[in-house]
């Protein structure tokens, strides 16, 4: 973790501010899943991955923070606004290496079959069965920007689901969900990304998986 809080160290003494026509990125110095109060420094595009790959590296095989820093670092990686490197894209499929190939407990088995029974109203499935420790506001957040996606807006900006959609990754597994919404919490892959693939590369295999409508 030297190197980790050498970056750090180097932001904090630069009195970094997000209006000095620079472009940052906020980070919390110790991680946000780890559950414990931080403060946050800002960061460069490029700085902020190596934080992440260091995180991802120093605690992979931790048995409570591993995955959680590798999803961090995988978020991070294949994020739609993020430019990276042949050589930083090959580094970040060696390193998650071990997040993909990890069985799935039979807990999280249970969870994902749960989830996936729902509600099949109006031919969308709710997503359900899945506990998270997110506070109500954070709840009362997520649901009124669902609503907002689901109403009054067409076109790009659109994000409802509008059909049954399938998913399948480079290793041929196959996951079914109601919309890109329900499978972005099966897949840990946002919402968005999904969205944005689905309506322009629909079918076609990219970064290790592909997604179409049913």
């Amino acid at each position: 973790m030297k190197e980790y809080f050498k970056i750090i160290r180097k932001a904090l003494s630069e009195s970094r501010g997000k209006n000095q026509g620079i472009y940052y990125e906020s980070h919390h110095i110790i991680p946000k899943s780890f559950n414990k109060q931080s403060k946050t420094v800002l960061l460069t595009p490029e700085e902020h991955y190596i934080v992440h790959k260091l995180l991802a590296e120093y605690w992979k095989d931790h048995f409570l923070y591993g995955k959680k820093m590798l999803w961090a670092f995988h978020r991070l990686s294949y994020d739609n606004k993020r430019k990276i490197s042949k050589e930083e894209y090959g580094e970040a499929r060696r390193i998650l290496q071990k997040l993909w190939k990890s069985e799935k407990t039979i807990t999280h088995k249970e969870k994902i079959s749960i989830s996936m029974k729902g509600n099949t109203n109006n031919s969308t499935r709710v997503f359900k069965g899945m506990k998270s420790d997110m506070t109500q506001k954070g709840k009362n957040k997520i649901s009124r920007s669902i609503t907002l996606y689901q109403t009054g807006k067409t076109g790009i900006e659109s994000k409802a689901g509008k059909g049954e959609v399938i998913y399948e990754n480079t290793k041929g597994e196959i996951i079914e969900a109601g919309s890109c919404l329900q499978l972005s919490y099966l897949v840990s892959i946002s919402q968005s990304s999904l969205a944005y693939r689905l309506k322009n590369n629909p079918g076609k295999i990219m970064r290790g998986y592909s997604i179409k409508y049913k």
